[in-house]
């Protein structure tokens, strides 16, 4: 009887363990920022060996400036470096809108993860709707002093 339990209670961690495993990692892939030039249709060997080459460059560049970001030590620096990454990142976007072609461009724009803003932390704040509805918190509502 015991034994029964034993196995049956391995085999429903094993099963959760099972599920939980590919929700954390499709979690995880749809929070990535980069866009993924895989999906794009019809790209020939020579643009798919230029975009590698421009994303190994990148992340390159990439990892050397969160590293410095990381180690510097005022806001003013980590400002800075921020700023520098930002002007890398574009500077990456639009390498790679120069190898491809106007129809590939468009499927490389569409396939920007629209969950980038959240995983910055610059997403929605406030007690607002968030709809641009327009209605909700007036005047002093959220202070306790009625809503109208």
């Amino acid at each position: 009887m015991k034994t029964q339990n034993l196995v049956r209670n391995l085999g429903l961690l094993l099963m959760v363990i099972m599920f939980a495993i590919p929700a954390a990692d499709s979690f995880a892939q749809n929070r990535r920022r980069v866009n993924d030039c895989s999906q794009i249709s019809n790209l020939t060997v020579e643009q798919n060996k230029q975009l590698n080459d421009l994303r190994a460059d990148h992340l390159k560049v990439m990892d050397a400036l969160r590293a410095e970001r990381r180690a510097s030590v005022s806001d003013n620096d980590r400002a800075n470096v921020r700023e520098q990454m930002q002007a890398e990142l574009t500077k990456h976007t639009n390498a790679v809108s120069a190898v491809l072609t106007p129809e590939q461009r468009v499927q490389y724009l569409q396939n920007r993860n629209p969950n980038a803003q959240c995983i910055s932390g610059k997403g929605r704040r406030g007690r607002a709707c968030g709809n641009g509805c327009g209605q909700g918190r007036r005047g002093r509502g959220g202070q306790g002093r009625g809503n109208w």
